[in-house]
């Protein structure tokens, strides 16, 4: 009973303060778009029409050193930062250069290993304020041989304009902006996915929130990926808009810019929602990781889809800031990764 009120008033308190420290920060107005006029795909209303054309491979500019952040080093890494263009231009200099990071194992791979090159590729959630959780991560497959890469999402992290907070134009714009901001991270998350497997990388996706969403709409669409890791992912992002906590509210305050009908609003964001589509690997390299008293993301919905998919389902008596900031979930995807590519 204590760990659900913890848990519950850490997500509300937590919540509230987001809402308003970050996604309203200076009351900047939303961001009017309309990229449907020029961009037709974000009405199709279809998957792979709604995220195309497939991207090129990214072409990868490594830089000299770390930036801005240098307590991403650990002992079994080299870490490194690199940058790309995306494919998809905003009008935001800043948000439209890739950012990521590297963590490249210096560990000696064992004669099993060696002829394949494991990596996980690990996108953050909503408001991305640092490096932790990936560098947890990182300190646990590193000694195995395993790489682990971290792509700021859109508008986030070290992609936030001068003057905004990270994650506050993931969701401050109207529909066609936050529609646009989707598709673009999609498709990042894809071309740098399609720059490691042409360099003969084992990949996996690891995703929280925000950023579990992304990776479990790449796994729709990306092929021959070896397993995605999703934790807390936000499945349904029509029924959201009614369900979800108080950091929707930014969310709703957008797509309320245009009057809409809701049948009109549900067939637009169609290719948002991850439930409509069939993934194209194995249910059982798909895992789910439910925050069972989940203020932000509907965790009933996490497990309908575990059970339409069929896909491998982790129940966890924490909340959403808890399973996304703490290290017990990311230590258990840690376990998983290192038992599915039998390195540990």
């Amino acid at each position: 009973m204590f760990r659900r009120l913890w848990s519950t008033c850490l997500d509300e308190f937590l919540g509230f303060y987001l809402l308003h420290r970050f996604f309203y920060f200076k009351k900047h107005p939303l961001i009017i778009s309309n990229a449907g006029e020029s961009s037709p795909e974000l009405y199709s209303s279809d998957l792979t029409t709604f995220f195309s054309p497939v991207p090129a491979p990214a072409k990868l500019e490594f830089q000299p050193q770390l930036k801005p952040l240098s307590n991403s080093v650990i002992p079994t890494a080299k870490v490194e930062d690199f940058q790309f263009a995306s494919s998809i231009q905003t009008g935001f200099p800043e948000n439209d250069l890739v950012k990521g990071r590297h963590w490249k194992s210096t560990s000696i791979p064992t004669e099993k290993e060696e002829t394949r090159q494991y990596t996980v590729v690990a996108v953050d959630g909503i408001v991305q304020l640092g490096v932790r959780s990936f560098n947890r991560l990182a300190q646990r497959l590193t000694p195995f041989g395993i790489d682990v890469i971290m792509m700021d999402s859109p508008f986030n992290f070290r992609r936030t304009p001068n003057g905004y907070r990270p994650g506050q134009l993931i969701a401050g714009g109207n529909l066609d902006h936050q529609l646009t901001v989707a598709r673009q991270g999609v498709l990042d998350l894809w071309s740098l996915i399609l720059t490691l497997q042409e360099k003969g990388h084992q990949i996996g996706l690891v995703g929280i929130s925000h950023g579990a969403w992304m990776t479990l709409t790449a796994a729709l669409l990306v092929e021959q990926l070896n397993f995605v890791m999703a934790i807390t992912p936000p499945v349904d992002l029509f029924h959201i808009l009614d369900e979800g906590g108080a950091v929707v509210n930014a969310i709703r305050r957008g797509v309320a810019h245009e009057t809409i009908d809701r049948e009109r609003l549900k067939s637009l964001i169609s290719p948002l929602i991850v439930s409509n589509w069939e993934p194209l690997l194995s249910p059982a390299s798909i895992y789910l990781h439910v925050a069972d008293y989940d203020r932000f993301v509907p965790s009933f919905r996490i497990d309908k889809l575990a059970e339409q998919w069929q896909a491998q389902s982790f129940h966890h008596k924490l909340g959403h800031i808890e399973a996304t900031t703490g290290p017990k979930v990311v230590s258990q995807v840690a376990s998983n990764i290192l038992d599915f590519w039998d390195v540990s």
